[in-house]
């Protein structure tokens, strides 16, 4: 399946997505500014799929083409991800 990785900013104070669980897994990566203002979120999602669906306030959004999900030591497999990547 085709996903895209996102990276964006959103609201500090519950930078959480509003449908949970969304379709693909996601991290809270680290805040800007010296009063951390917003966060920085790092999430996959199914290519088509729109990321203002799960953070409608999403801003400074960056993404990249990937052919599968790839799990790391920083982005570990969320427990609650069920999916097969």
């Amino acid at each position: 399946m085709p996903w895209k990785r996102y990276r964006f900013y959103t609201c500090e104070e519950d930078y959480r997505p509003v449908i949970f669980p969304p379709s693909g897994p996601w991290w809270c990566t680290g805040y800007t500014g010296d009063d951390w203002e917003r966060a920085i979120i790092a999430a996959y999602l199914p290519e088509g799929e729109d990321i203002r669906k799960y953070w409608p306030e999403a801003e400074d959004i960056e993404f990249e083409g990937r052919d599968s999900i790839q799990f790391t030591d920083r982005f570990p497999k969320p427990k609650w991800w069920t999916g097969n990547e």
